[in-house]
């Protein structure tokens, strides 16, 4: 019982209580006063002062009682042993039983009536109003028994199925004494009666945990080796799915479900609660077909394949990794790359050693000078900062195409901060004698890169809040850079 309410739930149990006291003390001694008088005339008077005295004594206990029941019982200890507010059914129930039972003390009390005949007066008359609102008196028991049992609670993102009936997923608002109320995905509210809750197959996706498992069903050829296809759709669920799923659910899972005729089937797992469901399914959706297309490749389709020879059927290669057209491609995408003419882009690729990284390697370290680059071809890193695991944003995430290491490799500086593999990563390395090469071909190939690193260091600024006295603008970091170029690079003509 909070502080705040004490004083207002005081005053609701005080006022009652007073006014009953007071009725009592004017009942006893205005019918001492009446027969000290003794005046015939009053006689109906008193008759009926004291009725209505009686009456009213009457309904002053049982609203102190109810609210007795209401704030000390079931605000107090039903509430502290559940964990969460009573439902609003007890409080209604407790109050119709005690207004039954006022009801029959005003009669048998007040009106000095035989309250066996009321009974059997009763007893027809409930009978008849029990057969013909028998629905509604199933409705009032079930939603008793709701309570009681509380197989659901008012807040439960749940889905009832029945065979016949159309399915409703939602999150309760209410449960009342004939209905409950449900909040759709489509924000809609949707009442059904009890009954119909108590007789549907109930999915509470509340219980045990707040999160529910969506899954997604993907479709690759069998050419495409299983390792490479979890680390493509592994990086793919963990980026779409960063935002829409809370910090204590798994993180994505990929299964191999099954060899079809169209390809091998696998399930994309993820852990939104109900209501996120629609986006994070959407968003991982969208970043499958990202990291697939910046793969190579596509979802299986249907095939139609005649062999020429009976029983002979053609082998296939699978692949581990992309193909060295395909590395060319990512490279022309790259921001620092794309000028490079498509010979260049060629010679690269053929330098390029490909490495593969378990989730939670370190690619790069703080206050250590890389070796090499590296260009992220499938998989998904992150940057430390410092911060705690879970405050790792997705705007830290870096897939497909990201750079790593450049500024440490050429400029000879200290990592400013540590990269590591968040999912199983695979990246192309390159050492800096393959840079050498570029830029004795290309010099002019120096400002792009010069340009592309000054950018660098500003986005780095940015998340990391820093903020210097004079802070450079980027054509003036650009010209710092290149001339850290010309002299690391004093056999070049920069």
């Amino acid at each position: 019982m909070s502080l705040p309410l004490l004083p207002y739930r005081l005053r609701r149990l005080l006022s009652p209580l007073i006014l009953s006291l007071a009725t009592g003390v004017s009942l006893y001694y205005g019918g001492q006063a009446y027969q000290v008088i003794g005046l015939d005339a009053l006689s109906n008077v008193q008759w009926i002062i004291t009725r209505i005295l009686s009456f009213f004594e009457i309904i002053f206990l049982i609203t102190f009682i109810h609210r007795i029941v209401q704030y000390v019982v079931l605000d107090g200890v039903v509430a502290s042993a559940l964990g969460t507010p009573a439902p609003r059914l007890l409080g209604q129930l407790s109050g119709i039983i005690l207004m039954l039972a006022g009801f029959a003390a005003v009669v048998g009390i007040v009106f000095k009536q035989d309250l066996t005949v009321l009974w059997a007066a009763s007893g027809m008359i409930g009978f008849v109003f029990g057969f013909a609102l028998r629905d509604m008196i199933l409705d009032i028991f079930t939603g008793l028994a709701i309570n009681l049992d509380r197989p659901v609670k008012i807040g439960d993102n749940i889905r009832l199925h029945k065979a016949g009936d159309k399915e409703i997923e939602g999150k309760i608002l209410e449960i009342s004494w004939r209905t409950t109320r449900i909040i759709d995905l489509f924000n809609n509210v949707v009442i059904l009666p009890n009954s119909r809750l108590a007789s549907s197959t109930i999915t509470n996706y509340s219980a045990p945990y707040e999160f529910l498992r969506v899954q997604i069903i993907v479709t690759l050829d069998p050419d495409v080796a299983p390792a490479r296809a979890i680390r493509i759709l592994e990086a793919a669920a963990v980026e779409g799915a960063t935002g829409f799923t809370d910090a204590t659910a798994p993180p994505p899972v990929i299964w191999l479900r099954e060899i079809t005729l169209h390809g091998v089937e696998y399930i994309v797992n993820i852990f939104p609660s109900l209501d996120m469901r629609p986006w994070s399914q959407s968003a991982v959706i969208a970043q499958i077909l990202a990291h697939l297309g910046s793969a190579g490749i596509r979802p299986s389709r249907v095939k139609q394949e005649a062999y020429q020879q009976q029983g002979v059927f053609p082998s296939h290669q699978i692949n581990h990794y992309p193909s060295a057209a395909h590395l060319t491609l990512l490279l022309r995408n790259a921001p620092l790359f794309g000028t490079l003419p498509h010979n260049e882009l060629q010679r690269l690729g053929a330098e390029a050693v490909l490495r593969e990284f378990s989730p939670g390697a370190v690619l790069a370290q703080t206050g250590e000078t890389t070796t090499a680059m590296m260009l992220v071809i499938e998989g998904l890193t992150v940057e430390d900062h410092g911060r705690a695991e879970s405050a790792i944003g997705k705007n830290l995430f870096e897939g497909p195409g990201a750079l790593i290491g450049l500024e440490s490799l050429v400029l000879g500086v200290a990592q400013k901060f540590t990269v590591r593999s968040h999912t199983a990563t695979l990246v192309a390395e390159w050492k800096l004698s393959a840079l050498h090469h570029v830029l004795v071909e290309r010099p002019s190939f120096a400002t792009d890169l010069s340009l592309y690193l000054a950018r660098q260091v500003l986005e780095a600024e940015a998340v990391e809040g820093e903020k210097r006295k004079v802070r450079l603008s980027e054509q003036e970091l650009s010209a710092d850079v290149l001339r850290a170029l010309r002299k690391n690079f004093s056999d070049l003509k920069l």
